[in-house]
């Protein structure tokens, strides 16, 4: 166990690529135990739970980077933790978009996209949100989103941070920063 550590510490300082291909090797047992517990209950919630399995590296990647030997607890819980929290605050997400779709759904069109009852509603959203993402000075966000939902199958991180020439938690990060203003204009659009 004491090599893995030492991996784990090569990728917290180095970035090193081969040592974390190891530990994601060495802990997607981990990683697959503890998902295994939610899929059924990720399911029920609405969400898809290949949302969480897409992302078992860089969920291990993200668990790696802010492990802490000194407090005295294993990677493996460590993992798991993170893990368990993914599969939650999915299944709390989905159950708040459910909710959401509830509330508003006379503007649902019938592939379930919200506020989209007719194309050139839908256009229109689309238009909206390209507009509110290229407000945003970093274009490399609006791209990130792109690739994400928009370019007819689902990107992972990895692939998206590949695509761009930077790390999965760069387009992790990335995307985080477009939320907020995307949630801001979607919440606009609703109150009209």
């Amino acid at each position: 166990m004491k090599n893995y550590y030492t991996q784990i510490k090569k990728v917290q300082d180095k970035e090193c690529e081969e040592s974390l291909s190891s530990v994601i090797e060495r802990f997607s047992p981990v990683f697959l135990s503890m998902y295994s517990r939610f899929m059924s209950s990720i399911k029920q919630s609405g969400a898809n739970p290949s949302d969480i399995l897409d992302d078992k590296d860089m969920i291990i990647y993200e668990s790696v980077k802010s492990f802490n030997k000194e407090k005295g607890v294993t990677f493996c819980t460590w993992l798991s933790n993170i893990t368990k929290y993914k599969c939650l605050h999915l299944m709390n997400k989905s159950r708040k978009q459910c909710a959401l779709k509830e509330r508003y759904k006379e503007k649902i069109d019938t592939d379930g996209n919200l506020f989209a009852s007719n194309p050139i509603d839908k256009i229109s959203l689309l238009q909206e949100l390209n507009k509110a993402l290229g407000s945003i000075k970093d274009q490399r966000v609006a791209r990130v989103y792109s690739l994400r939902y928009f370019s007819g199958k689902k990107m992972t991180w990895s692939e998206i941070g590949k695509k761009m020439g930077f790390s999965s938690q760069t387009a992790i990060n990335l995307h985080r920063r477009g939320a907020d203003i995307l949630k801001i204009k979607i919440k606009n659009l609703t109150t009209v």
